[in-house]
């Protein structure tokens, strides 16, 4: 007999649980073309869960031209956020890719609150951001603190001109002033954009939280990571899933928790959202066709190759180099190319610079970039190499030949033109002794030039660097 009463216990205790819902987005990159679909999704959740919250994990923004690159860079997405009814947000390294301005305008339009507790501001006005926010739903209270990541620079990966204006710490040693968080809430959540790695590690030594809605490397996390005790998730990017997760709450603590990962791609467009979308579309200079791409480019390295061609036949250089974090598609379909494609390939619009180089400077250049950049070996024009990479990104490589673009062997004494950004310039350490000339170029503007008018376009198969991972 005592068995069924326990069981009849167990389901009085679960029915009288407070249950709180959590919606976790991170990575959109103004992909503002997936926010009908997740219109749709967000109607028939919050009919389904009245109180559900709405979380970004950051970078909301840099990835479409009607987002980042008009007067008031990132206000369009802000507005579409404000329409689908988020409720908070952190921030992403992308966010300050435009500076401190436009992010104060940016935070300024919210209707949600954004929260990062290991930033703040040094010069200029204050942004309006605290370290953490409290919500509140049927007596359950919680708390959601958020931090963003830095490199090993101590920065976040943007352009460091545009970081002047604040100071970052740590988000593992910042998050350490915050355990008394704990004791004011039920729920405690960490809205991150470290990377699912770091987001371990943080779990590691803040076992306080309750979950971790991650950003920034772009992960799929089928159903949460339980890490010592805490759930992680991470729904990839651009919109294409999101992540449900769902507490029950009792006396005061997560008795049981869980997520969910839901893909969107399938979903009809809601009318109003797609109508509010094709307002901040109706740009025509952006949809003026630049030239046509005969073949399906299917690699990164590809497009990267046709950018740094770009850049180097507008800068008139021996050679040129783009990052592969510059590089913001993984693939072109054969079609039409745009301007607007132009700025989805290259948002961020640092600027060009030319410099002189020996061939020693050069390749120790070009060694150095992967670990400034973190997204791996830079493509170029004019030239290709042989490198040797190992595994852990902050590592420099290693190239073990290099040949212009005619089959001549980069000599170490001889001089060479290199067209390359303003990032790579400020990132990279140490530089050549030329400190370079700035022109007025940045990568999409040569894109444009260089691809006006022609005929057709095949990168298909275009590939300069052969790497090997050890």
């Amino acid at each position: 007999m005592k068995l069924p009463f326990l069981s009849l216990l167990a389901a009085l205790s679960s029915a009288f649980a407070a249950q709180v819902t959590v919606l976790g987005l991170n990575d959109m990159h103004a992909n503002i073309d997936a926010l009908p679909r997740l219109a749709t999704f967000l109607r028939a959740e919050r009919e389904a869960r009245p109180g559900v919250l709405l979380m970004s994990a950051g970078d909301n923004r840099t990835g479409s031209p009607y987002v980042d690159n008009v007067p008031e860079s990132g206000m369009p997405m802000i507005e579409l956020m404000n329409k689908l009814g988020f409720d908070i947000s952190t921030l992403g390294n992308h966010e300050f890719d435009a500076g401190a301005d436009q992010l104060r305008d940016c935070v300024n339009a919210a209707n949600f609150p954004f929260v990062c507790a290991n930033v703040r501001t040094a010069s200029g006005p204050e942004l309006k951001i605290a370290p953490y926010h409290f919500f509140e739903r049927d007596g359950v209270r919680i708390c959601v603190l958020g931090l963003v990541q830095t490199g090993h620079n101590g920065l976040p990966d943007a352009h460091p001109d545009q970081l002047k204006n604040f100071r970052f710490r740590s988000p593992l040693a910042a998050v350490r002033d915050y355990t008394f968080l704990r004791e004011q809430c039920d729920v405690l959540i960490l809205l991150t954009h470290m990377g699912f790695e770091d987001d371990i590690l943080l779990a590691k030594c803040f076992p306080q939280a309750d979950a971790i809605i991650g950003g920034h490397t772009h992960t799929r996390v089928e159903g949460g990571h339980i890490e010592n005790g805490v759930l992680i998730t991470q729904a990839e990017n651009k919109v294409k899933y999101i992540t449900r997760l769902t507490f029950e709450v009792e006396e005061g603590r997560v008795v049981s928790k869980q997520a969910e990962l839901i893909p969107l791609g399938e979903l009809p467009a809601d009318e109003e959202m797609l109508a509010a979308v094709d307002a901040v579309k109706n740009m025509p200079y952006m949809q003026r066709q630049l030239t046509t791409v005969s073949k399906d480019i299917t690699r990164r390295e590809s497009l990267g190759c046709m950018m740094a061609d770009a850049l180097r036949a507008c800068a008139g250089t021996d050679v040129a180099v783009v990052n592969m974090g510059n590089v913001r598609l993984e693939e072109f379909p054969a079609g039409p190319f745009t301007v607007a494609d132009c700025y989805r390939l290259d948002p961020f619009c640092n600027q060009t610079v030319i410099v002189k180089v020996t061939g020693r400077e050069l390749i120790s250049f070009l060694n150095l970039i992967p670990a400034g950049d973190h997204h791996g070996a830079p493509c170029v024009s004019g030239m290709r190499y042989h490198a040797v990479k190992p595994a852990a990104e902050s590592q420099p490589m290693r190239i073990t030949s290099a040949t212009l673009e005619d089959g001549t062997p980069i000599q170490p004494d001889a001089t060479y033109t290199m067209a390359t950004n303003s990032y790579l310039m400020s990132v990279v350490s140490p530089l050549p002794a030329d400190p370079g000339r700035a022109i007025d170029l940045d990568g999409a503007r040569s894109m444009i030039q260089h691809l006006d008018g022609k005929p057709g376009i095949d990168y298909s198969n275009v590939s300069r660097v052969d790497l090997t991972i050890e």
